[in-house]
């Protein structure tokens, strides 16, 4: 392969995150919750190394990821949080995969499902309650009908409970304590209905550093394990970034004042100026968006992207910082003492730092470190 453009995951920093968040979960488990390709990190190679790290369960959103995780011969719980369809059973019931339950038919058509396949044990699954995300989730007045179907349905065994936080990247609002003082609720009106809740998890990554009262029997960070900060208020210094985004200079060209550059000529050069091509593109990741808002690195200093950045080439300014093919080029991440962040892409892409990992296409090679 001769294109440069590749990610470079450092598992040794998600490893330092996982041991960084047990510290902060203060006793509860800690469930990775690697959906979405680990975050554009990688789910398996993720998964593999957490494992080696004392990791017993993790949470991703679909069937099909749990599937590639079985597959690749990932061990423990794996918790589908957005997914439990009857249709499925088979498939998560060979897979040992546990499924959410989101709402009263689902629960009752997965239990008739499970009573056909006359399982040696009842199928355990997830309940979600819906405390304040008006998303997926049992309301509180719905519980009652829960709870007598969860009763009348020896096939299925409630494993867990749990909840998702709206807005804890924001704890200065009072609507995470109001999820939170619902959740309680909720799992006391099981218990008092004679279900046992299970595991009881509400934290995601904003949760477990900002919510000590939240943390439960586990949580699940999702965004902090890679190390990046789930919103610009709440973070934790102790936790290392743990992908980078990089290519090499494709070719340098020094065009005069008054030069178009890019498509659409959006971008006119005010000096003699040097042009460095990357190979990389939106199609890659490097959104659209970024032209004009960010720079990247090359030889540890600022090289600002110019030009409209097209499918799959990036053209930066690099006559301040000079640039020959072939030098390396940080689009994400660090070059001595200079750092382009997650959230520095997200500010200049009008979007969040999510957005930014989980888009890295996979045309762009993983490479992992160590």
């Amino acid at each position: 392969m001769t294109r440069p453009t590749r990610a470079v995951v450092d598992l040794d920093a998600i490893a330092g995150n996982l041991r960084v968040l047990r510290e902060r979960a203060g006793g509860a488990d800690v469930i990775p919750v690697v959906k979405g390709d680990a975050y554009g990190h990688g789910a398996v190679p993720v998964a593999r190394r957490l494992g080696s790290e004392g990791a017993r369960r993790f949470a991703v959103a679909l069937l099909e990821e749990g599937l590639a995780l079985r597959e690749a011969g990932i061990a423990g719980e794996i918790l589908l949080l957005s997914s439990g369809d009857p249709a499925d059973f088979p498939l998560f019931s060979a897979a040992r995969l546990t499924p959410s339950v989101h709402d009263l038919a689902q629960l009752r058509a997965l239990g008739a499902a499970a009573a056909a396949a006359r399982l040696a044990a009842p199928l355990g699954v997830h309940l979600e309650l819906d405390t304040g995300m008006g998303r997926l989730g049992v309301r509180s007045e719905e519980l009652p009908a829960v709870i007598e179907a969860f009763r009348a349905t020896p096939s299925l065994r409630l494993a867990g409970t749990f909840t998702q936080f709206a807005s804890a990247t924001e704890p200065e609002l009072e609507s995470t304590a109001v999820q939170i003082r619902n959740f309680r609720g909720g799992v006391a009106a099981l218990r008092d209905g004679g279900v046992d809740p299970g595991l009881l998890h509400a934290s995601n990554s904003a949760g477990t550093l900002a919510f000590g009262e939240a943390r439960f029997d586990a949580v699940r960070p999702g965004i902090a394990l890679y190390g990046i900060p789930p919103s610009e208020s709440v973070g934790d210094r102790a936790l290392r970034a743990a992908l980078s985004l990089e290519t090499a200079v494709l070719s340098v060209k020094t065009v005069p004042s008054q030069t178009p550059i890019g498509y659409g000529g959006t971008f006119v050069t005010s000096r003699t100026t040097r042009i460095a091509a990357l190979p990389i593109g939106y199609h890659d990741g490097f959104r659209r968006s970024l032209s004009g808002e960010i720079a990247v690195l090359i030889r540890g200093g600022y090289a600002p992207v110019v030009g409209a950045v097209s499918m799959d080439l990036t053209l930066v300014d690099a006559t301040d910082c000079g640039a020959e093919a072939g030098d390396r080029v940080i689009l994400l991440g660090s070059d001595g003492a200079r750092e382009i962040a997650a959230w520095d892409l997200a500010r200049a892409a009008r979007t969040i730092p999510y957005e930014i990992v989980c888009g890295i296409s996979a045309r762009v090679p993983r490479v992992y470190l160590p």
